[in-house]
């Protein structure tokens, strides 16, 4: 069938949305991307697949899932975190100021050696069970760390059986009763009297705080470095390679107060797991959680270059990107036409101006990511209902409603990390697309953003707010340009504009570089330009 005989009908498509729920084209059409390698590579010391919605990280561990031997996927919404969040004991040491981040990490890695033993033994019953564990512990020389994980594995014996939420319900459970037996009366008292913790006088809060982490370094996970240990012997040597795949980490598995302390014991727990040499961890993080992580969580800041050498910023090529759309064209014509031979080029075939192509202007409009290129293939597609080529028309018309996502998206994306993003946003409506921090740097604007935010209640932990609030209560002074550094600088972090910072350097598009520049780079004669994914829904000025 030639591309002639084509007629795109109402819901043709290249994909979906999402990679779970994109089974008909994502493995057919996979595109082989470097990080996947990289992942399986159990010598690598990546671990953590970092990138914005949209950029491939659900697919590449769904590849994993789907092509390595042995793997297992741990449903973080499964783990009933929030028995964790909702724990008396758990609230009287936050309220206590004591850093959970010691119990945090003995708690994934308790998790990930349970989820290791059971998919090295695959055992099918208890009975196997006992006897591939016991065959794993006899290859162990006798010593310290043998007896641990002997004691180990017959103390949590149960756990092997258990789902992931039982186990974490047990061992919350545990650390509460063996809490209560040190510390009963002072719980009791913190549950029975609000605000009995901030009553107390100094010294008996800094005795309580002592003894609490005094409690936590010798409590029961306390055991795990030697069991960690003796799983390492087992490995050193071994050919056979095993997989734990989480993902979901941006979902609401867990309350937002313990939220990003739990994913940075992760990095450290995960740091101490790569000394199981045929055993990795791969977890996908979204952009903005890492860095709330970095922001809320102070020990973080001081590990930030440690972290990444556990971390591969995924990236897209253009070359691969058009290999992704050339790939999902020909399966969709396969599909809906049973014709093997057409291309983004018969689908596409009039230029939305003189000087572009359909593919030079689509992949200006992206922020390097599958997920757009998908968005506006299929939103073009659509527009172009009963034809058998996407006119210009169409493809303009598609343009509109891809702007319009992608703006939506953002604010959904990153209203989290910062709360009054959609005003940031609308700060760039109807402007130039190319300005000097200058231009804005006047005190109407900093009006402006005072009038926007102050008449959206929900808007008003954003820290642009507090500022302004101080400003205008004649607490703090604040020139324009420091306010200009702050949007700038979220405006930048989110892929809305790039920064050109000095006459002799590049621009800087987040998409490119996977790195956050800081406010104190942005001065009065920083330009930036909005990306043109935004031109259509914010009537930017070309």
């Amino acid at each position: 069938m030639s591309a002639d005989k084509i007629v795109l009908n109402d819901g043709v498509n290249v994909g979906q949305n999402g990679a779970e729920n994109d089974d008909e084209f994502l493995f057919k059409c996979f595109v082989d991307h470097p990080a996947y390698s990289q992942l399986t590579n159990v010598n690598s010391s990546s671990t953590f697949l970092l990138g914005s919605t949209g950029a491939g990280k659900t697919a590449i561990l769904r590849m994993i899932n789907k092509q390595e031997e042995n793997v297992s996927d741990l449903a973080v919404h499964d783990m009933a975190m929030n028995h964790i969040a909702n724990s008396d004991t758990i609230l009287f040491l936050k309220t206590l100021n004591v850093d959970l981040n010691l119990f945090f990490q003995a708690l994934w890695k308790h998790v990930f050696c349970i989820e290791y033993i059971k998919v090295a033994t695959h055992a099918r019953d208890k009975d196997q069970f006992k006897y591939k564990i016991t065959r794993l512990i006899e290859t162990l020389t006798r010593g310290r760390s043998r007896e641990k994980l002997e004691s180990f594995v017959d103390k949590h014996e149960e756990q092997f059986w258990n789902t992931i939420d039982e186990n974490v319900i047990e061992l919350t459970d545990s650390l509460e009763s063996e809490f209560n037996a040190s510390f009963g009366g002072e719980l009791r008292k913190f549950i029975a009297r609000a605000g009995y913790v901030h009553s107390l006088g100094s010294q008996q809060k800094i005795q309580l705080q002592q003894r609490a982490r005094k409690f936590l370094s010798q409590a029961t996970l306390s055991e795990l470095p030697a069991v960690i240990s003796a799983l390492s012997d087992y490995t050193r040597g071994r050919q056979d390679k095993y997989f734990i795949t989480v993902d979901g980490l941006d979902e609401h598995w867990v309350d937002e107060e313990i939220k990003f302390e739990l994913i940075q014991a992760m990095f450290e727990s995960l740091k101490n797991l790569k000394k199981l040499r045929n055993f990795q961890v791969v977890v996908a993080l979204r952009n903005d959680l890492y860095v709330r992580m970095i922001r809320e969580t102070p020990s973080a800041k001081r590990q930030i270059e440690k972290y990444d050498d556990l971390i591969i910023r995924l990236r897209w090529s253009g070359s691969q990107l058009k290999e992704l759309a050339e790939k999902r064209i020909r399966e969709m014509c396969r599909r809906q036409y049973s014709s093997q031979n057409v291309g983004f080029s018969d689908v596409f075939k009039q230029n939305p101006t003189t000087k572009d192509t359909p593919w030079d202007y689509i992949y200006e409009r992206t922020l390097r990511r599958p997920r757009d290129i998908i968005n506006f293939i299929n939103l073009s597609m659509h527009a172009a209902e009963g034809k058998s080529a996407v006119s210009k028309n169409a493809f303009l018309k598609g343009e509109a409603n891809y702007s319009n996502l992608r703006h939506e998206t953002l604010i959904h994306e990153w209203s989290g990390t910062f709360p009054g993003i959609s005003i940031l946003l609308e700060q760039l409506r109807g402007i130039p697309a190319y300005r000097s921090a200058s231009e804005m740097a006047h005190t109407k604007f900093i009006d402006r953003l005072y009038d926007a935010f102050g008449q959206d209640e929900s808007l008003h932990t954003d820290e642009i707010w507090l500022r302004l609030v101080s400003y205008v209560n004649k607490n703090i002074h604040l020139e324009p340009i420091e306010l200009i550094q702050m949007v700038l600088y979220r405006l930048h972090l989110v892929g809305a504009i790039g920064l050109k910072l000095r006459e002799d350097r590049p621009w800087d598009w987040i998409f490119e570089t996977n790195q956050p520049v800081s406010e104190q780079q942005i001065e009065n004669t920083t330009k930036f330009r909005v990306h043109p994914m935004l031109y259509a829904t914010l009537g930017v000025r070309k």
